[in-house]
């Protein structure tokens, strides 16, 4: 009896062994999946902080965001590796995901986030602007820093960003995806891989990008929330739909979206309009200037006849002279008509364009000025 307790003891240490051991070579060769992704580590060694300060328009003013960074975090992020590891079997979409997300959230950069809040709550108080108002403020703040692109050089962090008052895309809509989601609202990182560009979405009911629940928002220059990038700088088409990268679990969305369209389309007509009426208005000028010259030759004529005595010659000429201003006045009020539109065209056009910082403004700017 005791014999077969030993052998069944036995047998079910076997059975564990055998078990652990599979364990084992599993992970050896079975590994788990995961993605190794850039991680910040201050460096301790005394970095001074450092002091930056943003000045850019917005709306009708120029505002100031000043901020203190850590000297260590910075250094710490800028000698990060930036690197991915995968291990195990991970599709791009999902290694791509967690690099971006593991920059943006960093928890060594949550002192910055803070000290940014901070300074963009103060202006949101003074000037009392909305939930749209306020995602602009920090939209314009990210798209006034200098683009910046250097061959394949790898995302930064936001803190680097900052500091440093440049970066490409990816660096610039990291930093802004990252603000957005500490204030609560929807945004995720647009990646065209294709393309090799990213931009952000911002949640909303209205000018959604393609089949997305977002709006566009381009961070390499200042433009419109909610107006699509067509073509890269370089005129590659921005074709590619986006692998969408939600940051955060903010609700508030973007509702605007209408205005923002009604600029981009009023920008669009009045750029045709306007391009379409240069071409009769730059062709009457010189032809009013030979018509006026040929009144002013007759009217020389005229008044040398006149000089001489020579009545009949000059009686004669008058009705010809006449029709000619007659003719000239019709013309020239033909012109300023066509010109006044052309220049209201223009006007509105290069006004859309000039002031891409205050979308509230131009909005209330082409209601008062497309009229007719």
């Amino acid at each position: 009896m005791t014999g077969k307790i030993l052998s069944t003891v036995l047998f079910v240490l076997c059975i564990i062994a055998l078990i652990l051991a599979a364990v084992v070579l599993s992970g050896i060769f079975f590994p788990e999946n995961r993605v190794v992704t850039p991680r910040i580590s201050p460096v301790f060694s005394g970095q001074p902080p450092i002091h930056t300060t943003m000045t850019y328009p917005f709306q009708e003013g120029i505002v100031t965001i000043p901020v203190t960074v850590n000297g260590s975090v910075y250094e710490g992020a800028k000698n990060a590796d930036k690197s991915v590891t995968i291990i195990g079997n991970v599709s791009e979409n999902v290694w791509v995901a967690d690099s971006y997300l593991s920059m943006v959230d960093d928890p060594a950069q949550e002192d910055l986030y803070r000290d940014l809040r901070d300074q963009f709550r103060r202006i949101r108080a003074q000037q009392n602007l909305d939930d749209d108002e306020y995602l602009e403020l920090m939209a314009v703040y990210v798209q006034s820093l200098k683009y910046e692109t250097v061959g394949e050089n790898p995302a930064k962090f936001p803190v680097e960003t900052v500091v440093d008052q440049a970066g490409d895309c990816d660096d610039k809509s990291v930093l802004l995806a990252g603000l957005l989601s500490r204030e609560g609202y929807s945004v995720a990182l647009l990646s065209f891989g294709t393309e090799n560009h990213m931009a952000v979405g911002i949640g909303s009911q209205d000018y959604r990008y393609r089949n997305t629940s977002y709006t566009f928002l381009e961070t390499t220059n200042i433009t419109y929330v909610g107006v699509p990038t067509e073509k890269l700088g370089d005129d590659t088409p921005l074709d590619s739909f986006p692998v969408i990268i939600p940051v955060g679990n903010g609700v508030k969305t973007y509702s605007h979206g209408a205005d923002t369209r009604s600029i981009h389309e009023t920008m669009i007509l009045s750029g045709q309009r306007a391009k379409e009426l240069e071409p009769p208005v730059k062709t009457r000028q010189p032809e009013l200037k030979e018509e006026q010259q040929a009144i002013l030759d007759m009217e020389n004529r005229m008044q040398a006849l006149k000089n001489a005595g020579r009545v009949g010659e000059y009686n004669a000429m008058v009705s010809s002279h006449n029709a000619k201003v007659s003719a000239y006045n019709s013309d020239l009020n033909s012109y300023r008509q066509l010109y006044a539109r052309y220049e209201k065209y223009a006007t509105v056009y290069n006004y859309i364009i000039t002031h891409e910082y205050d979308r509230k403004g131009v909005y209330q700017y082409i209601q008062a000025n497309m009229t007719g």
